[in-house]
């Protein structure tokens, strides 16, 4: 399979014939989750009407602007499963095309230009990323109790129109239903060019190729829905009225609220605290851990973004959580769900084996650790590599690795309980390290030191 291909196509249930496919249905009721922030045009009247009268088509564009999608980005992907479970189509587009002009949007500067084999290699990313999570979605979320068939996932590549497009034809078709005015009234494009580094014609057109984006789709896939964050209404507008001056017909938008953490800062790798939804560059573990940590006053808004888990039960599952929140049960139910429907049962398993490796597990949890889940679980200057001597203690370990204050104060702190091996307290600093106990089959041991400092030493 070739990313320059113009389509890949997901269902779980290809070649069931025994099954029927869903009845279409409103999927507006998802907005009780919070993942809906608004609906373009707001005063949408028939809306529910139009969703259950026929199957519809939805689409959500991403720009192969990075080697792979963040949690910021699920968030519309879990619109698009929402979408598919209601019966409708879900389309994702990746924009191979567009990713060349640059959304203006959120960047105070020109963006960077990036190299052919930057963007075939961004897009082949992104395209595994949506694949295996809609893959994951159809194998191992999707309860098919009703043995009803999942509608078609595309995935689509924009390149494959707009190499078909000449250039004039272009500029005589569609930019002659957009007016400059009207293109100028969005913020940040005012604010780009009254900036010191002004903005390229280049950027400024990228509404008009997002809008074309749509034209098409509604022309050739009949898609009337178009998914997006609520930072992309301007592009959204712009598409929704280059299909209404052309077509004559109207379409919507399905907007979502920004991905942000408790400080209200946004999760995206403009802001630089990203957590990828790729295993290569957020391992499973810490993919994990990320939902595992998340303070109680996100738990349930990430429950109701990140999981198909029904509103009754994550009300019971947050009323359980408040009786003995400090067993954070909650936080345990997203990340589990979260892993396991970006990385799969697979990634679930070893991103639950280095959990219990590294926080008092048992024994064979650490006998299992592969070389890529030490190197994902421990940071590297964390990693020891030591040589096992007949009389070598616990104190001797701890200060080899740095982990403690040299001399009386880090054998006090071992005595106060505050060094673990593999999980279990060790009170004396003379303990000599013995093989089965605190060096396993495979020459592994966890050192930790207090509740958030771990060491792993791979002993010679």
């Amino acid at each position: 399979y070739s990313a320059n291909n113009s389509t890949r196509h997901y269902s779980a249930n290809d070649s069931t014939k025994s099954k029927t496919d869903i009845r279409p249905k409103n999927v507006l009721n998802i907005h009780e989750r919070g993942i809906l922030e608004d609906i373009y045009p707001p005063a949408a009247v028939g809306l529910p009407q139009l969703l259950e009268s026929k199957q519809q088509c939805f689409y959500c564009g991403f720009d192969p602007t990075a080697d792979g999608l963040h949690v910021g980005n699920l968030l519309s992907i879990m619109v698009l499963l929402h979408c598919q479970r209601a019966g409708h189509k879900a389309i994702a587009v990746i924009g191979n095309a567009t990713v060349r002009a640059g959304d203006p949007s959120e960047h105070t500067k020109d963006r960077k230009v990036l190299s052919d084999e930057a963007i075939q290699m961004n897009v082949e990313a992104i395209r595994d990323c949506i694949t295996t999570i809609v893959g994951n979605h159809a194998q191992h979320i999707y309860d098919n109790k009703h043995k009803k068939n999942l509608p078609e996932f595309k995935v689509l590549y924009n390149q494959t129109w707009y190499k078909k497009l000449n250039a004039i034809d272009f500029i005589s078709s569609a930019c002659r239903n957009f007016r400059i005015g009207s293109m100028l009234e969005k913020r940040y494009i005012r604010d780009r060019i009254n900036s010191s580094d002004g903005l390229m014609l280049a950027e400024f057109m990228y509404q008009v190729l997002q809008a074309y984006d749509w034209k098409y789709l509604h022309d050739n896939h009949d898609c009337n829905f178009q998914v997006g964050g609520a930072d992309q209404l301007g592009n959204i507008h712009a598409g929704q009225q280059l299909i209404r001056k052309s077509s004559k017909k109207k379409v919507y938008a399905l907007l979502t609220p920004l991905v942000t953490n408790l400080r209200g800062q946004k999760l995206g790798k403009t802001a630089g605290n990203s957590v990828w939804l790729n295993p290569k560059k957020t391992a499973p573990f810490e993919f994990y851990q990320f939902f595992y940590k998340q303070p109680d006053s996100m738990v349930e808004t990430f429950l109701k973004y990140f999981t198909f888990i029904d509103m009754k039960m994550i009300n019971e599952i947050m009323i359980d959580h408040e009786k003995q929140s400090n067993l954070r049960q909650a936080q345990r139910i997203l990340a589990k769900h979260v892993c396991k429907l970006v990385h799969g049962p697979e990634g679930l398993k070893s991103a639950e084996r280095c959990t219990r490796a590294l926080f008092g597990g048992k024994l064979e949890d650490i006998e299992q650790l592969t070389e890529d889940e030490i190197r994902s679980t421990f940071d590297a200057t964390n990693v020891i590599n030591a040589v096992l001597e007949p009389d070598t203690t616990v104190y001797d370990i701890a200060a080899f690795a740095k982990a403690i204050p040299p001399g009386n104060k880090g054998e006090n702190l071992i005595r106060a309980g505050g060094v673990r091996i593999n999980g279990e307290t060790v009170d004396s600093p003379h303990q000599i390290l013995m093989s089965g106990a605190h060096v396993l089959k495979n020459d592994l041991t966890v050192l930790s030191v207090g509740k958030t400092t771990h060491y792993i030493v791979k002993w010679k």
